[in-house]
């Protein structure tokens, strides 16, 4: 695998109304490692079958959308150097869009021609109507494309939560953009993103939604921060667990994720560990959103404190100025940090200056911004660090007896 990505996953789960109907999910997902003699590549595909009776085999046009996505980026993989980016964006624009789409239609048509009602029904690629979106990931640049109303969200090292890409008003004879529609490549272009890694990048993950996700949620702010808890979450199986919530809670349609990790430091985690991970996911699917839930939801101390300051940005900088020594005490002592941040510590203040140290928080761009001031200011007239705690003082003497 790529050093640059990792932790790939994908997850699709059958929406509470098609499972209460026994309806097939029409949903469908990839992640998958590619090679080739253009390199190693890693690929994230999510679909979308349509509902409704005239698209009733678009479980079938989903999952073959990604197979045939897999088998057109791996085509060009073999004849095309990821050292090229700008010969890939031109593929994501053009070349793979028309390659797609003619391999899907002559799997659908290979497909209904299984099927036993092809005897006495004219085939129609609407049988099998999909949307499609798929992101590339390189070890020096990602790029998507794709068509129809899937969603794409970057989430950074502080655990903040982006929209790259989604799908402007449609005016077409379907809902949305579909893969049962005539080729336009202007729809995919629209769609078409590609960018350079930087070592400096802020760039954390990329989360790959079919719309039934967005959808569930309250508010994009909901949604938004539903894709940062996402980051925390590397087991399948509780990923399915989550999503299965997300469906029952929300818009009680078929749902898909597939999310690839930056290879890089860790972060602080903003899912608290244990169970109530799942309230979260439930609670950002409801009305009630997750605004509400963060008032009421069991908090660390740090977090709480977290969670204050930047509900009044206002006093973050009056609050931090009066810490100014503690800040240059961390860089003097440093074994100081250590005490601050165990778990008995009765200082949640400092925790959270003690933590910021090693990087940025999970939390709001105003206290990370006055955080790095204050350690700047810190840095600029701390005694250098001796690495150890200095001497108690000596007890005073016990006073006497009268």
């Amino acid at each position: 695998m790529s050093p640059s990505w990792q932790h790939l996953q994908a997850c699709s789960v059958i929406g509470a109304a098609h499972r209460r109907q026994q309806k097939p999910c029409q949903d469908a997902s990839l992640s998958v490692d590619l090679k080739g003699r253009g390199g190693s590549l890693q690929l994230l595909v999510v679909a979308d079958g349509h509902g409704g009776r005239r698209y009733r085999l678009s479980h079938r046009g989903s999952a073959l959308a990604c197979q045939v996505s897999q088998e057109a980026v791996e085509q060009w993989l073999a004849c095309t150097p990821l050292q090229d980016p700008e010969r890939w964006r031109q593929l994501l624009e053009q070349e793979l869009p028309a390659t797609i789409h003619q391999r899907w239609l002559t799997a659908i048509a290979a497909d209904w021609a299984l099927q036993p009602q092809a005897e006495h029904e004219p085939f129609s690629p609407l049988l099998y109507g999909s949307t499609l979106g798929l992101v590339l990931l390189a070890p020096q640049w990602w790029g998507c494309t794709g068509i129809g109303d899937w969603d794409l969200s970057a989430i950074d090292q502080q655990g903040h939560a982006a929209l790259l890409s989604e799908e402007r008003e449609h005016g077409g004879s379907e809902a949305t953009g579909s893969l049962c529609q005539e080729l336009d490549q202007q729809l995919w272009q629209e769609r078409t993103q590609l960018h350079p890694l930087e070592p400096q990048t802020d760039l954390q993950a990329l989360v790959l939604s079919t719309d039934g996700v967005r959808k569930s949620c309250a508010t994009d702010a909901d949604y938004l921060q539903l894709c940062a808890a996402l980051l925390d979450l590397r087991d399948h199986q509780e990923l399915e667990q989550g999503l299965s919530h997300i469906t029952q809670a929300g818009s009680g349609d078929d749902v898909s994720l597939a999310i690839a990790h930056r290879a890089s430091k860790p972060r602080l985690s903003v899912v608290p560990p244990g169970s109530w991970c799942w309230l979260l996911l439930l609670l950002a699917a409801s009305s009630v959103g997750l605004g509400a839930w963060l008032m009421t939801r069991q908090e660390t101390p740090l977090q709480a404190q977290v969670r204050q300051l930047c509900a009044n940005p206002e006093q973050i900088q009056a609050t931090l100025n009066q810490r100014r020594a503690q800040f240059k005490a961390l860089l003097e002592q440093p074994l100081l940090a250590n005490q601050l941040q165990q778990p008995t510590s009765s200082d949640p203040l400092g925790t959270l200056i003690a933590t910021s140290q090693s990087g940025p928080i999970p939390g709001c761009a105003a206290l990370n911004d006055e955080l790095s001031r204050q350690w700047q200011r810190a840095r600029a007239t701390a005694v250098p660090a001796k690495g150890k705690m200095p001497g108690a003082a000596a007890p005073a003497a016990a006073p006497r007896n009268p």
